[in-house]
């Protein structure tokens, strides 16, 4: 918990010891770049302590880790069996965009291909968080 604010602090291995808005932001619009060519894909925007997913119904989920998000993410799109790995081009200034964008399209793709394996193998999709 936070002495200052009295909000809880959630740890993220992918984005380190210290979150921040900037990062928050980079993440969600890595996210989305990486999902807008999926049919119903969820939209995902930052806030202060971590992301709200808006899913193709409507749904909204508040998550606060950048594994919390990519789950809800790909639990809410339907077909979509892997990650297409775009470029890294985050159109923000700086390395640092780019080392997170990098870091999030890891998890991303490691858990779609978790998500297409179980699929694969007979579980349901629901089975792979």
């Amino acid at each position: 918990m936070c002495g200052a604010c009295g909000q809880t602090v959630v740890a993220d291995p992918v984005l380190g010891p210290e979150r921040t808005i900037r990062q928050h932001l980079i993440v969600a619009q890595t996210v989305n770049e990486a999902c807008r060519s999926w049919a119903g894909a969820s939209k995902v925007a930052a806030t202060s302590g971590g992301w709200l997913v808006s899913g193709p119904t409507g749904a909204i989920e508040t998550v606060s880790t950048v594994e919390m998000l990519w789950t809800a993410v790909l639990r809410g799109t339907t077909g979509a069996r892997s990650l297409e790995l775009p470029e890294i081009s985050t159109g923000l200034p700086g390395r640092d965009a780019a080392d997170i964008s990098e870091r999030v399209l890891a998890l991303g793709h490691r858990l779609s291909q978790e998500r297409a394996s179980a699929s694969v193998n007979g579980a349901g999709p629901g089975s792979v968080p």
